[in-house]
């Protein structure tokens, strides 16, 4: 597996992988070009044999980064992708001077939860309600 820059010639493919998933923010081909186009965002892809098999995107300024989304194709799941995915950009902000990140996970996402816990995030809040199915939405934050 390696772990890459998306460009925008990957906007249908994290599309597709985007909407396979549950706990992830299901965003359009145009909102992935969207996104790929703000300066202060970034997007890592993972790859196996030149296919996206996992992703991640955040939003960032000066030292204060979120966490948008993050996603792993079900066939490659329980494999060390998000993990990966994570450390990547954890490594990233730390060397550019980052200070902090944070992200919102849904309280009904136990593994998504663990993983962060296990990276050194903690919950510093709750958003009730937050998401379509009624799920609250625990923010986490890392500081860096």
């Amino acid at each position: 597996m390696k772990i890459v820059p998306a460009t925008l010639a990957d906007t249908v493919s994290l599309c597709a992988l985007d909407h396979s998933r549950v706990f992830s923010a299901h965003w359009s081909v145009e909102g992935w070009q969207a996104e790929l186009a703000q300066p202060t965002s970034r997007v890592w892809c993972a790859q196996e044999e030149g296919k996206i098999v996992g992703f991640v995107a955040l939003r960032g300024v000066c030292e204060q980064y979120e966490l948008l989304n993050l996603a792993v194709a079900q066939a490659y799941s329980r494999r060390g992708i998000a993990r990966a995915l994570v450390r990547t950009v954890l490594d990233e902000l730390a060397a550019c001077g980052a200070e902090q990140i944070s992200l919102e996970v849904s309280s009904r996402n136990a593994p998504a939860q663990g993983l962060y816990r296990s990276m050194g995030f903690t919950a510093v809040g709750v958003r009730r309600q937050f998401y379509p199915d009624g799920a609250d939405a625990l923010i986490m934050e890392q500081k860096l």
